[in-house]
């Protein structure tokens, strides 16, 4: 038996999501890459004890939307760097998008990420199929074929399909075979911008992004769900309206599920009144009331997962005026502290927000891990609540150093992380 037991913890329950042992007296066990006994009492025939003096044990972090660049794009991530920043950060699973170079519409390319993934520390990375030929919007990709290749599900990534008619064959194609769809609800021509649109993009003279370039997509999408029957996971959520159609769907019983990007929860247009190109990102940070209805949807459950929206980039590609730089934000290595700081400030127990990064992705994808529970996949972070830091862009693990935030104060840090029984 080569069992390895944590004690002195405290962990959020995989059954009840509460903390469990507050004090520190509790104790996680895990052999051949499952948990074997969650607890008190610790168990007989330990090979390897680590005492976590402690601190708290949360399941890993499942990351539903993020980009590692590779292959394509290895001047601005890599698997490799982008897997270490994920593992210092609690996530233990990783989505990877779509749109690398070749595009993952093929078999082929699958292969290709899976042999880097085995090469690199450990961090499970699910590939996202392309649901178009080289997310072209035009023709429908193998899903069936990619599926079986490994894909956990498919997208256009970034790029909105215009055409309502391929749309629907899509959605008729992935009902048929069970094959979920992650789509980024974004109308091809409303979404021509840069910027929320706002006083803020009226001021600086950036082109405008309204909200119903979210919501005319939205409705849309949600009309074709009932009518095909299809089962979509909308992708970074970023509106106030956003939220209470996806509420509504909810409600009327249609299979949608839903996410947002971590930043968004943070962010506003405000932030870009500086010209901060680390702060253009799609889609783009938008008002006040905007961030704090996707909270809400966070708190409530209408938001059922938060992503990285993870877009490492090269330094020249933002160091250009705001409307020229690429759109997105390297979000790893502040994922787990911002989650830590969102409990906090919207006086939230930790264990809601924890779960809307693991088991709440893990149910909108059917996988097994995300919960601390007997016989579920040894996937974990012990984190040390009360260290306090100081981020700095030089300390960060990912190639992509556009951060928004430099110098900002935050509280927690990862000191182990478990991937299958094994460290990372």
């Amino acid at each position: 038996m080569n069992a390895t037991t944590i004690i002195n913890c405290s962990y959020i329950d995989g059954q009840t999501n509460q903390l469990k042992h507050p004090g520190g007296d509790g104790c996680i066990s895990f052999d051949n890459g499952i948990f074997t006994h969650i607890g008190s009492s610790v168990p007989d025939n330990i090979a390897t004890t680590i005492d976590a003096k402690g601190a708290l044990v949360i399941p890993g972090l499942i990351d539903c939307y993020a980009r590692l660049r590779e292959p394509g794009f290895e001047k601005a991530g890599t698997i490799a760097s982008e897997t270490n920043a994920a593992a210092k950060n609690g996530i233990t699973t990783i989505f990877c998008a779509p749109d690398t170079d070749p595009v993952i519409d093929e078999p082929g390319t699958v292969e290709l990420i899976k042999r880097r993934v085995a090469a690199a520390n450990g961090v499970k990375v699910l590939p996202i199929g392309a649901v178009t030929l080289g997310l072209k919007g035009e023709q429908l990709g193998e899903m069936l074929t990619l599926s079986e290749s490994g894909c956990v599900a498919f997208s256009n990534g970034d790029h909105p399909i215009g055409n309502t008619q391929v749309l629907r064959r899509i959605m008729e194609y992935s009902s048929g075979f069970n094959l979920k769809l992650v789509i980024a609800p974004q109308d091809p021509w409303l979404s021509d911008g840069v910027a929320h649109e706002g006083s803020v993009s009226t001021r600086l003279g950036l082109r405008g992004i309204p909200a119903a370039a979210e919501t005319v997509a939205l409705s849309q999408l949600i009309e074709l769900c009932y009518q095909t029957g299809a089962a979509v996971h909308f992708s970074r959520l970023s509106s106030h309206r956003g939220v209470q159609l996806v509420s509504q769907a909810k409600k009327d019983n249609i299979n949608v599920t839903a996410d947002t990007g971590i930043d968004h929860l943070f962010l506003t247009e405000m932030d870009t009144s500086d010209f901060n190109s680390t702060c253009h990102t799609s889609p783009p940070f938008r008002s006040r009331r905007d961030l704090e209805a996707l909270r809400e949807g966070v708190a409530s459950g209408v938001i059922d997962a938060i992503c990285s929206n993870h877009a490492p980039h090269e330094l020249d590609s933002k160091l250009t005026p705001f409307a020229e730089s690429a759109a997105g934000t390297s979000s790893l290595d502040t994922f787990l502290v911002l989650l830590i700081r969102l409990a906090d400030e919207m006086n939230l127990p930790l264990s809601t927000v924890i779960e809307r990064a693991s088991a709440g992705p893990a149910r909108c994808f059917n996988l097994p891990q995300g919960k601390l529970t007997v016989g579920a996949p040894a996937d974990l972070c012990v984190i040390d609540q009360m260290h306090d830091w100081e981020f700095s862009t030089a300390q960060m693990l990912s190639k992509g150093k556009n951060s928004p935030y430099e110098g900002w104060g935050f509280q927690g840090k990862a000191n182990l992380t478990v991937v299958g029984g094994v460290s990372v």
